[in-house]
């Protein structure tokens, strides 16, 4: 099946697969425009085409099809090399009731269950609730982007001439090998004075004016 054919404004993409061509459009028409759906017929033909279509979103499958049924095509899935291949969100639409079909469709791999007949409500949210997760998931592994030094984040403080390198105030002070902070306390201040300014701007401490009074008192006895 073609790639382009399901490639639609960016929505999310269905595999359906199913052997009854009655049910499919039953689904289709239940989802409605909100997502591109592939549909087969057997499980042969979804595995094929999980490797034609470049991104399945969420998986719907029947359990008893020819060639290939349910079961077969979900263990398939989870034992798949490709990472994002082996944790596609797998939907089970099935009308066997009984407990050892649900729990072999688990055992396989199956993130949910839902008998036929299907209910449109109960078949959207569930659709819905996978891609949230299968979201919250891939943000969850994206990398944290480093913190920015200090010296990259603050921009250059005009009026001081200086960068808030807190780290050089402090070897100043150690340097200096005093016991009292008052001869390099104008040394000490023009090195804060653009983290406090950029604190204030940043977090909205509104100390303006005070901040403009500090500088220019700075400024005046240099």
């Amino acid at each position: 099946m073609a790639d382009a054919a399901v490639d639609n404004l960016g929505k999310p993409t269905i595999l359906l697969v199913d052997d009854s061509r009655v049910i499919r459009k039953t689904i289709i028409k239940m989802l409605g425009t909100a997502y591109n759906i592939v549909e087969t017929g057997d499980g042969e033909a979804g595995w094929r085409t999980l490797s034609q279509v470049s991104q399945v979103d969420v998986l719907i499958t029947d359990i008893e099809m020819p060639q290939l049924d349910g079961y077969g095509l979900i263990c398939r899935i989870r034992a798949a090399e490709d990472h994002g291949l082996a944790e596609i969100p797998i939907i089970v639409i099935t009308g066997a009731e009984d407990d050892i079909t649900k729990e072999r469709a688990y055992a396989c791999g199956a993130n949910d269950f839902i008998l036929k007949p299907i209910e449109p409500s109960q078949l959207r949210g569930c659709v819905n609730a996978h891609l949230e997760e299968a979201k919250r998931a891939e943000l969850e592994k994206a990398p944290v982007a480093a913190p920015a030094k200090m010296e990259e984040a603050i921009p250059v403080n005009k009026a001081i001439g200086k960068l808030p390198a807190i780290d050089a105030a402090l070897l100043t002070l150690r340097s200096k090998r005093s016991a009292s902070i008052k001869p390099f306390a104008l040394d000490l201040a023009l090195r804060i004075m653009p983290l406090l300014d950029y604190c204030n701007t940043t977090f909205t401490l509104g100390l303006d004016k005070e901040i403009l009074m500090m500088k220019k008192k700075i400024l005046a006895a240099r």
